[in-house]
């Protein structure tokens, strides 16, 4: 009875720990979607919005929301197609428009990327391209516009700047942002900057061609930098313009 036993035990536990012969474990499901982390693309989400890269900066405005993320790429693209767009003239930490894949991971420890409240990681870039007044999230005030020679002011209270783009002279200047004094249909601006550069733009409420387009504006624009005089028109954040762009 007793060595009856001891066999009926040994037998139950081969039962009970011995795999099958004929059971086979995949064991490539295993590694790819049982055991974690492993990062599945609908984690990854498009952000529309403006992108400023430069010393120091690598953010983000978000279109959706309006927010300010610190940018890490590591697709390892973006710096050198900033660079690469055609911006000019040129002006330090100008805003580019951006759609790019990725995800938001959260308040950043690490030195300057911990000033803002989230970090956007950046899988791949969809687009990256210069801003105009048809960028639906750029949040300019009036943009100023003439051309024999080119020229162009954005007045851009968000970023607290107003540049003025001189392709006749290859030039930008940046002032800071001033409030225009608005009398009646008339807004005028008057600014200077470190460089004493001083800039004065009229907008007046008033139909306007720019000479060169079937565009029709609703404000005409006379702006003197520097003493010198340049005259053109100007659109409002929501003008709907009539005509070919």
């Amino acid at each position: 009875m007793i060595v009856f036993s001891i066999l009926l035990m040994e037998c139950t536990q081969k039962v009970k720990f011995n795999r099958p012969p004929d059971e086979v474990v995949d064991t490539s499901i295993i590694n790819s979607t049982l055991i974690p982390p492993y990062t599945i693309d609908r984690n990854f989400t498009v952000f529309k919005g403006l992108y400023i890269s430069g010393n120091d900066v690598s953010t983000f405005r978000d279109c959706k929301t309006g927010k300010i993320y610190w940018i890490t790429d590591s697709s390892g693209k973006m710096t050198k197609m900033y660079s690469d767009i055609g911006r000019y003239p040129a002006y330090p930490y100008e805003s580019v428009y951006a759609e790019i894949t990725g995800y938001l991971k959260g308040k950043s420890k690490r030195g300057l990327a911990s000033k803002y409240e989230n970090e956007l990681i950046v899988k791949s870039i969809e687009k990256l391209e210069g801003k105009s007044f048809n960028t639906g999230c750029y949040p300019y005030e009036f943009i100023a516009l003439g051309n024999e020679p080119f020229w162009s002011v954005d007045i851009i209270p968000a970023e607290n700047r107003i540049v003025l783009k001189d392709v006749g002279t290859d030039k930008a200047y940046e002032f800071p942002y001033k409030k225009a004094i608005v009398t009646g249909d008339i807004h005028k601006y008057e600014v200077s900057n470190s460089k004493n550069d001083k800039l004065t733009l009229i907008i007046r409420k008033q139909n306007c061609n720019d000479g060169m387009s079937e565009r029709e504006y609703f404000y005409a624009a006379s702006l003197t930098i520097n003493g010198r005089s340049l005259k053109g028109c100007a659109i409002r954040k929501g003008d709907q313009l009539k005509g070919n762009p």
